[in-house]
């Protein structure tokens, strides 16, 4: 009796024990939302799976109303400004500034004539339960207000454009998982398009809508009860293949598993369906992509700094990254080595189409009829899309306002237009062109690089 006893006390020391080591590997070695289940090792796996079967709930994953979350995005928004330092243990060994990573990353962009864009990218803990205002960290505001205040980096926010999809009755972000829905990914691919693109649409694509029945990283195991069936639309290049980043575009897509998630097959979500291919699909051109599947706020920088030759010939870089990493991230600076065969940001001294909003114009006097036979008007132009997607905007635009003594259209164009024209770099005409008389914008705006309209 008392040797059955000792024996069931052991048998139950071992499990406590086993237990125990499942917490700890559940809780330490990874969380879900950061790591889709093909990258866990096999020891890794099995913990998950084991504390999963079992119902607990350690680890990286938050059950709130019925709603799983991943713990770093709760903490995300609870904590308190990522622009302060850490408290504790949670800094040491980190570089936990964002700022300092992101201004240097601009600046050598910039050097390069490229424009950077941020899209942090905000979780389901952004989404409020009920209607009301995104749900961010006390440093959020600030931290928007510091990049386009004070350092002119734009940034794309779109936690208002998913709280407005959660109050509509359409979900942005998957039920089990940490990750977009295919809705909530194409709704943002349509805004920041719309924001970013920078070349006038030369590519068709076609689409093929597939239907899937997962269960969530966050959710796995618990049940049927979080299996989901979601339709992605697979994006084909015009002889049929799947979409594949092009290096010689003119758009560079920075991204970690937001942008992974539909797109490489052993994610468990399908192919040929993600973020890359559905802003290419949007803009009806081609997008270059780099992309890790976490740590995007140091990895895919790393990755750039490793294949610097995919910074030629662009115009843009887009940069996302999981909203959560402004609090966790690695943010070391990173530098980026030279770069051979970056182009001139003017583009080709061939004519190329552009479009684009005027921002500006200079000042002409009411005419019927001039003394002039010629005269050149100047125009800034903002918004620019272009046939070879290297016109950064705003620019110069100048052209002929008086032909033959008389106004042409370009003499009527008002602040707000919408113009697409025909134009040349100014350098390939000024030697035919800069004797006419000019209608000047101020002397502050003459920094930027000048076109010619055919």
């Amino acid at each position: 009796m008392a040797r059955g006893r000792s024996r069931r006390l052991a048998l139950a020391g071992v499990f406590l024990l086993g237990l125990g080591a499942i917490v700890y590997l559940s809780s330490s070695l990874g969380d879900p939302g950061n790591q889709l289940d093909a990258e866990r090792g096999p020891f890794e796996r099995l913990a998950h799976k084991l504390s999963a079967s079992l119902g607990l709930d350690f680890g990286g994953v938050i059950t709130r109303d019925g709603q799983l979350y991943l713990r770093k995005d709760v903490q995300h928004v609870e904590l308190q400004s990522f622009l302060e330092s850490p408290r504790g243990s949670a800094a040491s060994g980190r570089n936990w500034d964002p700022l300092p990573a992101i201004v240097d990353f601009h600046r050598q962009l910039q050097g390069m004539g490229i424009r950077l864009v941020l899209l942090p990218l905000p979780s389901k803990a952004t989404v409020p339960s009920h209607a009301g205002e995104p749900v961010v960290n006390e440093g959020y505001d600030e931290f928007l207000h510091l990049l386009e205040s004070e350092h002119q980096i734009d940034v794309v926010d779109v936690a208002p454009l998913l709280v407005k999809m959660s109050a509509e009755g359409d979900s942005p972000f998957l039920r089990g998982d940490s990750h977009w829905s295919p809705e909530g990914m194409a709704r943002i691919a349509r805004l920041v398009a719309e924001r970013t693109s920078v070349q006038l649409p030369t590519t068709s694509y076609e689409t093929v809508d597939r239907k899937l029945s997962l269960t969530g990283d966050l959710a796995r195991f618990r049940g049927p009860e979080y299996e989901e069936t979601i339709t992605t639309r697979m994006v084909l290049e015009s002889n049929g293949q799947l979409w594949k980043p092009r290096p010689y575009a003119p758009y560079l897509l920075l991204g970690d598993s937001f942008t992974e998630i539909y797109s490489k097959p052993d994610n468990g979500w399908g192919k040929g369906a993600g973020f890359a291919e559905t802003l290419s699909l949007e803009m009806g051109a081609p997008v270059d992509r780099l992309s890790t599947a976490h740590d995007g706020a140091f990895k895919t920088r790393e990755a750039l700094m490793k294949h610097p030759e995919r910074l030629a010939n662009k115009s843009v870089v887009v940069w996302q990254f999981a909203m959560r990493e402004l609090s966790f991230g690695d943010w070391r600076l990173i530098a980026i080595p030279p770069v051979n065969g970056q182009l001139s940001p003017r583009g080709s001294d061939s004519p190329q189409p552009l479009q684009g909003t005027v921002l500006k114009t200079a000042t002409m006097p009411a005419l019927t009829r001039t003394p002039y036979r010629e005269a050149v008007r100047e125009i800034i132009l903002t918004d620019i899309r272009s046939g070879s997607g290297l016109v950064i905007g705003p620019v110069i635009l100048m052209g002929l306002a008086v032909r033959d003594h008389l106004p042409t259209g370009m003499a009527q164009w008002e602040d707000g237009d919408q113009v697409a024209i025909e134009v040349v770099p100014w350098s390939s005409v000024e030697s035919a062109q800069d004797r006419l008389q000019r209608f000047s914008l101020p002397l502050s705006d003459q920094k930027l690089p000048r076109f010619w309209i055919k």
